[in-house]
């Protein structure tokens, strides 16, 4: 589950899980329970508010057939 710690806004990391999501007429609950998180978990990525874990993001990239530096991505290249 998300912590109040563990949602804010990450503006250094870009993804497109909602787009592909909707492309394979998937729903955030379907997706959620793929993955194993919670809805909540799903909603939170795709408005950039959660970073998933690795393990988590391997498993969202697997569940949408998709590379994950098609789903996840740096905006810039600052350290």
């Amino acid at each position: 589950m998300l912590s109040i710690l563990n949602i804010m806004t990450h503006d250094r990391i870009g993804n497109r899980l909602k787009e592909l999501r909707t492309n394979l007429g998937m729903t955030q609950a379907e997706l959620a329970e793929l993955v194993g998180v919670a809805r909540v978990s799903i909603v939170a990525i795709e408005n950039g508010r959660f970073l998933p874990t690795i393990e988590t993001a391997l498993l969202i990239s697997k569940a949408l057939n998709a590379p994950i530096e098609e789903i996840f991505w740096l905006k810039d290249n600052q350290p």
